[in-house]
């Protein structure tokens, strides 16, 4: 590759890949907020602008909210589960504002978070850090378990208990049975409990609930 096509490259990786603060995230927030408040529309803060605000530093590009429904912006695009996508003038940049309302199989938990969510002191509303990690669990990436992982790892910010209270608002006991087994593997992980690798390994312990305390009532 040619010293001008590097160039080129990482010129269009700094524009496709510019990242938000917090402040500006904030922003955008209270724009569409204004919208969404005055049409009588739910919505609450999720992704990594609400990852900020539970003390993490990872970088994000974007804006994700949930929401009981769209709202009356120009959508620059519709979201394959469900939403739209609004673009946010904040000073002299655009910020990408995903409206999520997930119409899909994941929409009970989504609008159960939306009925639990908190709301701040400066009227931005923001799901429970249990939620999140609920619905990190849900979405299944990568970047979703590690900041699954990075929740549960901060002192008196999750209480494992009610995440399994919050899933069986939605589910019945026998699937959170299912799902409170890959839970219960991020509460390994964030504990630093490791996996055996092929025999047997003091320091894990195979998926026995009884013995697990932030899985019972």
């Amino acid at each position: 590759m040619s010293e001008e096509e590097l160039r080129e490259r990482i010129a269009h990786n700094v524009a496709a890949n510019e990242m938000i603060d917090t402040a500006t995230g904030l922003k955008a927030v209270a724009v569409v907020a204004v919208v969404a408040d005055a049409e009588s529309v739910e919505w609450a803060l999720i992704g990594g602008l609400a990852m900020h605000l539970y003390g993490s530093l990872r970088l994000t590009r974007d804006v994700d909210l949930i929401a009981s429904q769209t709202i009356s912006l120009s959508a620059e695009r519709q979201l394959s589960f469900g939403g739209e996508r609004y673009a946010v003038r904040i000073g002299e940049r655009s910020v990408a504002v995903d409206w999520i309302v997930r119409r899909d199989t994941a929409r009970k938990f989504y609008r159960t978070a939306l009925a639990d969510a908190l709301t701040l002191a400066d009227k931005i509303k923001i799901v429970t850090p249990e939620w999140l990690v609920i619905l990190k669990f849900i979405a299944g990436r990568y970047k979703d378990q590690e900041d699954g992982i990075f929740l549960l790892r901060q002192k008196d910010l999750v209480n494992r208990r009610q995440i399994r209270r919050n899933v069986l608002k939605v589910v019945r006991e026998e699937n959170w049975l299912l799902m409170g087994a890959g839970l219960r593997r991020w509460f390994d992980l964030a504990d630093n409990i490791s996996a055996p690798d092929g025999d047997e390994n003091e320091s894990y312990r195979p998926p026995d609930f009884s013995d697990y305390p932030e899985y019972n009532e």
